[in-house]
């Protein structure tokens, strides 16, 4: 993958992964877009690297995102790399079901998995007319193996998998899909997970050395453990081994 001269939208840019991607590829010379919910978020990231653009849109309201590819068009950006990277976390203990709250289980899968569908499936006819098209999942470890204090999390990621392998096949020969599987990084999302985290801008500059080598996936840190145990071992021993480790204990 070229890393310089792209228009590049990136969901979730205004804080963790999603905004040190938005920097560095501002960095490399490619026009970067940016959208979330928060419009402070945004603006941060924009003081921080001003030749970033940003546009307030909760990407799980399709009505939003009809708005914002219509204002992508409408501001003729040439758009041809979109970086599916919102997303929430939120920690469950099913023996509890008094605890569980449809509503903000709905909102994490809408934000995880239904909605890089939908954005995808609504930006890809701009993404097509422009070369080298890409579209950049950011996926899991979770999504590989489901992690016991964030169940919602590790399902959605297992789906949003599903689908980059799906539209990797569909989009064969006309665009490149990727997926990306960061390690715990230390963002506002991952404030109370009780283990070792790598600081956004280390996961970024190794995401974006997988990308520069042209990977389909690109694992990160402790990911890598992920894969190769899956490589080595039954799906179900695996599960209990990364489950068992004291971070993953639920309350």
């Amino acid at each position: 993958m070229n890393l310089t001269g792209n228009t590049i939208l990136i969901t979730g840019g205004g804080s963790g992964i999603g905004q040190a991607l938005a920097i560095k590829f501002a960095q490399l010379n490619n026009t970067v877009i940016i959208c979330g919910r928060r419009q402070n978020k945004l603006n941060e990231t924009v003081e921080r690297e001003p030749r970033i653009k940003a546009y307030c849109c909760d990407v799980t309201d399709p009505l939003d995102v009809d708005r914002l590819s219509r204002q992508l068009q409408a501001d003729d950006y040439q758009l041809n790399i979109l970086i599916n990277n919102a997303a929430i976390l939120n920690y469950y203990n099913f023996s509890k079901p008094d605890e569980f709250k449809l509503d903000a289980a709905t909102l994490e899968i809408n934000c995880n998995l239904t909605a890089p569908i939908n954005l995808s499936m609504a930006l890809l006819p701009q993404l097509l007319r422009h070369p080298h098209p890409h579209i950049i999942n950011v996926g899991s470890p979770g999504g590989i193996v489901a992690i016991s204090p964030s169940p919602l999390y590790s399902a959605s990621k297992a789906g949003l998998h599903a689908f980059t392998q799906v539209l990797r096949l569909h989009l064969k020969n006309q665009a490149r899909v990727i997926e990306v599987f960061p390690p715990t990084v230390e963002t506002e999302m991952t404030t109370n997970l009780p283990r070792k985290k790598v600081s956004s801008e280390q996961c970024v500059n190794a995401i974006l050395d997988g990308l520069r080598k042209g990977k389909d996936e690109v694992w990160v840190g402790e990911g890598k453990v992920v894969r190769m145990l899956m490589n080595l071992l039954p799906p179900a021993w695996v599960f209990r081994l990364v489950n068992s480790q004291p971070s993953m204990q639920v309350k």
